[in-house]
């Protein structure tokens, strides 16, 4: 065990205490519920050295794996888990969720309302148990938490082993994700969505997994598979596995590969938080509850969740945004602020009062290749939502196509990775700029508090690059479905590789060719004796 110095205890001191002062109107019990789990995370902290401690279960075996029939090839780490000892729902890693009105009404199953209680969730032996009740003749009562604002995060391997409640009962248990920003109309599921690995809504040997975007209203979309679960209804424990990537989505029975997302369109690429429950169920009609007695109908029992993170050989270097030199070419005022939130004590705060307001970071790049950035903030009430984009050369700007929202009604953490670059090693501009807020958020105010640079050389296409016999420009770029080549005397072979170097397409061309087929992401184009490096939208 390594020694804890003073300032540590400080800082967890502070971080504890702002917990209490964001909640200073919580009742007594609640109340004493914050500060006892506050020691238990000082305790966590003195005994494992690492203050994101809480997130990881003592209970957990050491070097747990997923439960695979066939590894997926990654090396993984274990990032979050809950093994659900005790009586007591951690609150650092979920919320109980009480319903503030009725969910949707079930009227084939006779369900005129049902809510989430929080009498209808607690732990014991080891499990999770959300509880399904008949509380009068057409009114059903649910078991459900989430990690929102708790536990955030994007891609990994997640997985939940569980005992479905009954569904012939009228109730279905569930395993899914949802984002902050699901409600935003794009088309697409980038900047978040539900995401639904199972819902136990029938009584065959079957579920369905759902994507939802777009919020719930007129613009709402779906894509829905179905796929087997043999024996999901023999009241034995099943594990259901999530394998997240910026390139697929797959879903996992028992170990065995059942569904894939691969569509750029349909993967998410920002933060979600997890959420367990039950409740009334949609998949059949009856009268499975209306002729239920009042009282307890069934248990969902959850075993463990576990998250791992994907270990990679790429070089990950983190600047604390404070010292990376920030100006703002808008004017805008710059503000060192300390906080017991940020990484370093320490963040950037930004004072823009309107949309195009502008903050500049030099960012050191250690080598030639492909760079993901990631920006860490924190959030509140008055900030606003932000762009970022990286200076190539002087004067010209690679837009990224993703934002960051950094509204949140209390101060948390929030994280955003931008689409992949390819740079050469050198001291880079990049610059976020200010496009709006969220509807509930009273300002544009910005936090910067740390930037992670996920670095990868680029493999070798065996493609030789060659001196430009004459001009080759290729337009627009980056581009979505037609990319336009100009300097071409003749009809020209044109060969496309990804960064993996992997020839993806091939063909002879005179003025343009389609890539709408293309994935999102970088690529490189010999046409004739020529190099060019394309974006693909």
């Amino acid at each position: 065990m390594r020694k804890i110095n003073k300032e540590e205890i400080r800082k967890l001191n502070e971080r504890i205490c702002v917990m209490v002062a964001l909640n200073k109107d919580m009742n007594l019990n609640r109340m004493r519920t914050v500060l006892f789990w506050g020691i238990v995370l000082t305790i966590s902290f003195l005994g494992n050295g690492r203050l994101n401690a809480q997130f990881i279960d003592a209970a957990t075996a050491e070097g747990v794996q997923p439960n695979l029939v066939t590894p997926t090839g990654d090396t993984w780490t274990l990032d979050f888990s809950d093994e659900f000892e005790g009586i007591n729902v951690d609150p650092f890693k979920w919320n109980v969720i009480v319903s503030p009105k009725t969910r949707a009404p079930r009227p084939d199953l006779g369900i005129a309302d049902w809510w989430w209680t929080a009498e209808n969730v607690w732990q014991e032996n080891g499990n999770l148990v959300l509880r399904v009740t008949k509380e009068d003749y057409n009114t059903m009562h649910c078991g459900s938490v989430n990690s929102n604002n708790l536990y955030e995060t994007q891609y990994g391997y997640f997985e939940a082993r569980m005992k479905i409640a009954d569904a012939s009962k009228g109730t279905h248990t569930a395993f899914w994700f949802q984002g902050d920003n699901q409600s935003n109309v794009d088309g697409t599921a980038n900047d978040g969505a539900e995401i639904d690995v199972f819902e136990s809504a029938w009584m065959e040997d079957y579920t369905k997994s759902v994507i939802h975007i777009d919020g719930y209203g007129a613009n709402h979309r779906a894509n829905t598979i179905k796929y087997s679960t043999p024996n999901i209804h023999d009241g034995n424990y099943h594990t259901w596995g999530f394998h997240w990537t910026e390139s697929f989505m797959d879903i996992y029975y028992d170990g065995v590969f059942k569904v894939r997302y691969s569509h750029p369109d349909w993967i998410v690429k920002s933060p979600e938080f997890l959420w367990l429950s039950d409740g009334a169920s949609f998949g059949y009609a009856g009268d499975n509850f209306t002729r239920e007695p009042l009282g307890t109908l069934t248990h969902a029992y959850v075993d463990y969740v576990r998250v791992w993170k994907h270990v990679s050989d790429d070089e990950m270097t983190e600047y604390e945004c404070e010292s990376l030199t920030p100006s703002s070419p808008t004017g805008n005022e710059i503000q060192i602020k300390s906080s017991p939130l940020a990484s370093a004590g320490q963040h950037v705060k930004f004072i823009s009062n309107n949309t195009n307001s502008e903050i500049i970071f030099e960012v050191p790049i250690g080598l030639d290749g492909d760079h993901t950035i990631t920006l860490q903030s924190l959030t509140w009430s008055a900030f606003g939502q932000y762009n970022c984009a990286v200076e190539t050369s002087p004067g010209n700007w690679q837009e990224m196509s993703n934002s960051i929202d950094l509204y949140n009604n209390q101060s948390t953490l929030v994280s955003q990775s931008f689409e992949e670059i390819h740079l050469d090693a050198g001291t880079y501009r990049v610059k976020f700029t200010c496009v709006g807020k969220n509807a509930s958020s009273t300002g544009y105010v910005g936090s910067f508090d740390k930037l992670i640079v996920n670095s990868r050389n680029t493999l070798s296409t065996s493609v030789e690059e060659h001196e430009p016999a004459q001009e080759i420009k290729v337009y627009p770029n980056p581009v979505h479905d037609v990319l336009y080549i100009s300097g071409l005397e003749a009809p020209t072979a044109v060969l496309v590789y990804n960064t993996q170097g992997v020839m993806v397409m091939q063909a002879t061309v005179f003025g343009k060719i389609g890539v709408s087929h293309l994935k999102g992401g970088f690529y490189m184009a010999k046409i004739g004796n020529e190099i060019v490096r394309f974006r693909k939208r």
